[in-house]
């Protein structure tokens, strides 16, 4: 049976992210840590933890300028919130996605996809 327990110290987040990174695998921001019968750590969750940005942007109704400003926007909007760091998608058919490390990003390597689900 799986335990799930939600993190609560700075250590227990750190060691719940080694642990994650030794298996060859990372979730950003963990917030609960899920430990097996012998009490090892087998897996983590990030509960609406991350702060995550999606953007749309036209593809014929915005030019170089538009991007540029709407990066550095993005960039004072996250700070004034005090998020110094934070994530954002980018699909790799997107303009911007051979830009992305020029705007300051930095690729999680992911194959990753996405799925929403609703709950009644």
């Amino acid at each position: 049976m799986i335990e799930v327990r939600k993190i609560k110290t700075k250590e227990e987040y750190q060691y719940v992210s080694k642990m994650a990174q030794k298996n060859g695998h990372g979730v950003p921001y963990p917030s609960h840590a899920l430990y097996n019968k012998q009490g090892d750590v087998v897996g983590a969750w990030s509960l609406a933890n991350a702060p995550i940005v999606f953007i749309w942007s036209h593809t014929e109704k915005m030019n170089k300028m538009d991007s540029i400003y709407h990066n550095e926007t993005l960039d004072a909007i996250m700070d004034e919130k005090g998020i110094n760091k934070f994530l954002i998608a980018c699909d790799k058919d997107s303009p911007y996605y051979k830009h992305m490390e020029k705007f300051g990003y930095e690729s999680l390597n992911w194959e990753t996809s996405m799925f929403i689900k609703s709950l009644k």
